[in-house]
């Protein structure tokens, strides 16, 4: 008996290794992109869409929305089910012999079920160096740190995986550095391509749209994140409960509570989302983002929209954040001029600090250096 409660004591603790460490980032940036809705007409659409099959997958998936209840609930479900598989064989071998089958039989079931769960597939080799497999799975764990604003977080993976080469996470580590107004600090720290280290414009799935919906949130372009979340949770069909956060953080941006209390009732049919609701501050915060005039979306080009953006938010946070970006950009695509113009116009103030950031500053140096040799 000691001996039978020992393999069951081992296979729990390998379970909750497996759930809680191994496997939660995959199965939690899962959940984010389906979660389960107690309600007759989503499962209804989840069960002609998905299948039985697709819908349990939602019902396990959803309790990854906290990694710590999910690897509980995967454990006991892997432990019950081992203790199903075990009464069966010990009907045909020794008892300690159909514990240890069993036990043998559930972690191969087990690490076959994470696979399963966490089967969405982003195209995560966006690279031009080191790009490989286990690119995948820390592209996971960074953008649930995203999702969570947990920039220190993201800072610290990058750095102990340096050099990145990987756009997709070059594009979460400079959201990151944004966010911490570090950008122009550091920006030439890591080899960089292009714009492309800022913001992907190469869109191959549904999912780094929705990277595409973080970066512009954090731009301050709230009407390409929305675009992009919207476009993001048709694809979903409607199930993304990171989209709906971010389509419901847009409308009340926008003074579109109705929108915005639509996608709240979606929400508030889950199990852990039915109390969320965005902060005051962050919707104030970026109300000032929205262009006073009635211009199209980038008819002048992203760093004409960024401009405007940080003219409109002098003196706040989000100001400093997005001349972190337009800057960056300006000298990721060489726009020289546009740089120094805005550096003249921000440099000084409480937005851009004098001197500027280390890259910002070297760069603004080398341009006026330049101009007076001529």
């Amino acid at each position: 008996m000691f001996k039978i409660i020992t393999v069951y004591i081992i296979c729990l603790v390998l379970l909750l290794f497996l759930f809680g460490y191994v496997a939660a980032p995959i199965l939690c940036y899962a959940e984010g992109w389906k979660t389960f809705y107690y309600d007759g007409d989503y499962l209804s659409l989840m069960l002609s869409s998905y299948g039985a099959i697709g819908t349990i997958k939602a019902f396990l998936l959803q309790f990854f929305a906290k990694p710590y209840h999910g690897a509980i609930v995967m454990t006991l479900t892997s432990l019950v089910f081992m203790a199903i598989v075990n009464y069966f064989l010990k009907r045909f071998m020794k008892k300690m012999t159909a514990c240890i089958v069993s036990a043998i039989i559930c972690l191969i079931s087990a690490v076959s079920v994470t696979s399963w769960l966490g089967s969405i597939n982003p195209k995560y080799l966006l690279g031009f160096g080191n790009a490989n497999e286990k690119s995948g799975v820390t592209y996971m764990r960074l953008s649930n740190y995203v999702r969570h604003q947990q920039w220190d977080e993201i800072i610290n993976i990058c750095n102990e995986n340096s050099p990145i080469k990987n756009l997709l996470h070059q594009n979460c580590l400079n959201m990151a550095l944004a966010e911490k107004e570090l950008l122009g600090e550091r920006l030439l720290d890591q080899p960089v391509k292009d714009i492309s280290s800022i913001y992907v414009n190469d869109i191959q799935t549904a999912e780094v749209a929705g990277l595409l919906s973080d970066v512009y949130f954090s731009f301050g372009h709230i009407a390409q994140s929305q675009r992009y979340a919207f476009e993001t949770n048709e694809k979903m069909h409607n199930l993304s409960p990171r989209m709906l956060q971010r389509l419901i953080e847009t409308n009340l941006i926008y003074g579109q509570k109705e929108v915005a209390d639509k996608y709240l009732s979606i929400l508030s049919k889950s199990l852990y989302y039915k109390d969320w609701k965005p902060t005051e501050e962050l919707i104030e915060e970026k109300k000032k983002c929205l262009f006073a005039d009635n211009r199209f979306s980038g008819i002048k080009g992203l760093d004409d929209d960024l401009l405007h953006i940080a003219r409109n938010t002098r003196g706040n946070r989000q100001c400093r954040i997005t001349l972190q970006y337009l800057g960056s950009l300006y000298i990721l695509a060489g726009y020289d001029s546009l740089f120094v113009k805005m550096a003249n116009e921000f440099s000084g103030s409480q937005d851009l600090s004098k001197p500027m950031p280390r890259y910002f500053q070297s760069y603004y140096n080398h341009l006026t250096e330049k101009k007076d040799e001529q």
